[in-house]
């Protein structure tokens, strides 16, 4: 049995690995980096911008590997080995050598980074009781925003000296150190049935549905379309973007040599303390209510961007940015994990988590390409991010369950579509050898839920 602060200190060192790769590497960093290579370059624009999205090819290579991975390898295997070359590759980028040395490490490191963020969601729903499960996975984005707050501030330190520009990733890689130590001390998951009711439950394995799926039935189509509108609604609404001008913003507001640090400090405590104020009604309100609260004052701060680019009204662009980004974190930001977490079904979830991140990287990568090209008329990119994000929020509204307060097989059924009464009464479509695995892994103790596929009606979603 793991404890609760174990499980919390993995989403934290998980969560902060990521935050911190994504902006351990900004444009100061870069220009440090230019005087000591032992390779001169110039830096332009160009150079920033590959380097910059070399890392978000790398969280999609990721996101593409990690569910082929799962099917060989524990969750706990591939955290700690990933956490590991995760540490190396930061070391690596400490090195001062060329720019497109760096992006080649940076796209390594982002993809051993999202091999375990991709995974998390599923993993934190399998090691918490029902009662931790809502607060685990909601705080994880508070960590992950707290993650590039924290990793923001070693730029206090760094200031504009060239000989502690490689701090940065230091950090970043005592992070990653510690993060595999967790992993490793993590236990898989055991059942908390006591040994006399193994009997029942073995008897309640030969009435539980098996299904032989794939990715392909069917019965998954509600699921994978949940995923592709979540996964681009919750980057087309150009939340990379609005974080990229809104430093830009808010350093506007300090007259000091530390403005662009500064401005990226603020930018990055409004993103962290904005998921703060979902997590009491996590378990109360519900997933639903919260994510399309939050969706509905993010596409307002859109159309306050709108307005206010449309009108080169300074003031009012910084009110935009607010709102938009507490709308975000309130919704999209705070629940996305939440919902990887508990809609998809079991047996499918990693594959499922995965095709979720490997679209939000894509769109993430066109979304932050494309925008250069709306300089000159940017209330016309957020009037496509609002539309797109939009139309986004209104299809997830009809295809996504409410999870709270029910059982995994009982939003397994919603989202597939199945009647589970009916169906426990039919045959069981599973192949002889493949039963005798299932119940081989009863008798070795391990969990019987994991074993099925799905866990019994008591294990409720929410506050017990």
């Amino acid at each position: 049995m793991n404890s609760f602060g174990k499980i919390m200190s993995l989403s934290f060192l998980v969560a902060n690995n990521y935050g911190g790769a994504l902006s351990s590497v900004n444009s100061q960093i870069m220009r440090l980096y230019q005087q000591k290579a032992f390779i001169p370059f110039e830096f332009t624009q160009l150079v920033n911008s590959i380097v910059t999205v070399s890392i978000i090819v790398g969280f999609m290579i990721g996101s593409m590997i990690a569910s082929p991975l799962t099917k060989k390898f524990s969750n706990r295997m591939i955290g700690a080995v990933s956490s590991f070359v995760s540490l190396g590759l930061n070391i690596a980028c400490a090195i001062p050598v060329h720019w497109i040395y760096m992006a080649i490490m940076r796209l390594l490191l982002g993809a051993s980074i999202t091999t375990v963020t991709t995974i998390i969601p599923g993993w934190l729903s399998d090691l918490a009781v029902s009662s931790q499960r809502s607060i685990l996975s909601s705080t994880y984005q508070f960590f992950l925003c707290l993650g590039i707050f924290l990793s923001s501030t070693v730029m206090l330190v760094i200031k504009d000296d060239p000989a502690k520009y490689w701090l940065t990733f230091i950090y970043d890689a005592v992070s990653n150190l510690l993060c595999a130590i967790v992993c490793l001390l993590i236990k898989a998951p055991t059942s908390s049935i006591s040994q006399n009711q193994d009997r029942s439950m073995i008897e309640d394995v030969k009435s539980v549905r098996q299904r032989a799926l794939t990715m392909s039935s069917p019965e998954l189509k509600r699921a994978k379309m949940t995923m592709v509108f979540l996964a681009i609604g919750s980057q087309v609404n150009g939340i990379n973007v609005v974080m990229m001008y809104a430093t830009g913003i808010f350093e506007k507001l300090f007259n000091s040599p530390l403005s662009p640090i500064f401005g990226a400090l603020l930018a990055g405590a409004v993103n962290a303390f904005g998921t703060l104020p979902p997590l009491p009604f996590v378990s109360k309100v519900g997933r639903k209510k919260l994510l399309f609260g939050g969706w509905f004052v993010m596409n307002l701060g859109h159309l306050i961007l709108i307005a206010a680019y449309l009108f080169s009204l300074q003031q009012l662009i910084i009110v935009g940015s607010v709102i938009f980004l507490l709308g975000f974190e309130f919704g999209p930001g705070a629940m996305m994990v939440v919902v990887l977490g508990e809609v998809n079904p079991r047996q499918f979830k990693q594959q499922l988590n995965g095709l979720a991140f490997s679209i939000m990287w894509v769109v993430n990568i066109g979304v932050v390409l494309t925008f250069p090209f709306f300089e000159k008329v940017v209330w016309a990119a957020y009037s496509i991010y609002f539309i797109m994000s939009f139309v986004c929020g209104l299809v997830l509204m009809k295809l996504m369950p409410e999870t709270l307060g029910k059982s995994f097989e009982q939003i397994e059924s919603e989202v597939m579509r199945i009647d589970v009464k009916k169906n426990v009464k039919s045959p069981i479509q599973v192949k002889p050898t493949q039963y005798k695995n299932k119940l081989s892994l009863l008798d070795t103790e391990t969990n019987w839920q994991t074993a099925v596929g799905v866990r019994d009606d008591s294990d409720k979603l929410g506050d017990e």
